[in-house]
């Protein structure tokens, strides 16, 4: 399995330079005043940066896929004289450990939070936590069989707008509707914002690690 780990970050190595260049600069902002025009600027295109890794990076399983060469991973991969097993958890451990770097690297500067605003109610959609919750659901959603295997149609861009806009959106109404139908006060949807963060990040974990557990069990049916 080291090897397979090994193959893996080397095609993942121009996201883990980027990662190591943001990892170093990332003191500077704290240290640094936001008060000429050359930081702002700065700060604009180091958060335009991030903006862009955030967006890019949901979604590391798609990624990987493409870099194993598309629909054919799955029958060429398959063919190596490699443990079935190893390539699994190697494949799952690539994506976990990518996941979770990214996302302790946007942590670490003060991105900007999506944010759903009313007069009584505020819902700030945290950066890190979209990110992993978005990473972790890419598997069971689209690769829910092998890693090397994509579902036909599910695209990446679709995931990315599913996953960034709907997704959002339908529990930010669905909690609305229901306070509606109840009569319950609008600020208490103001209590219910751990629910767009953690509570679909939790569920996020939850179905990567049944999913990881299902293809297992496929392998030693086989």
């Amino acid at each position: 399995m080291k090897n397979l780990l090994i193959r893996n970050i080397k095609l993942r190595k121009w996201t883990i330079l980027i990662y190591a260049i943001l990892l170093i600069l990332s003191p500077l902002h704290l240290i640094i005043s936001n008060d000429t025009i050359f930081t702002k600027v700065s700060y604009s295109c180091v958060a335009m940066l991030l903006l862009f890794i955030s967006l890019k990076d949901s979604g590391h399983a798609f990624r990987f896929y493409s870099k194993l060469g598309h629909r054919r991973a799955y029958d060429f991969f398959g063919s190596l004289p490699v443990s079935k097993k190893d390539l699994l958890n190697a494949n799952y451990i690539t994506v976990l450990v990518f996941t979770l770097v990214g996302a302790g690297i946007l942590s670490l500067y003060n991105m900007p939070d999506s944010n759903l605003a009313d007069s009584d109610v505020n819902f700030n959609y945290t950066i890190p936590i979209s990110y992993m919750t978005i990473n972790f659901f890419a598997i069971p959603i689209a690769f829910k069989q092998f890693i090397e295997r994509k579902a036909e149609r599910i695209s990446f861009l679709v995931y990315l707008l599913f996953m960034f806009i709907l997704v959002p959106f339908a529990v930010a109404f669905s909690i609305i509707g229901i306070t509606l139908l109840f009569q319950i006060d609008f600020s208490f949807l103001n209590k219910c914002e751990w629910l767009l963060n953690y509570g679909l990040l939790v569920l996020s974990i939850i179905f990567f690690v049944i999913n990881y557990f299902m293809q297992f069990k496929k392998l030693k049916s086989h």
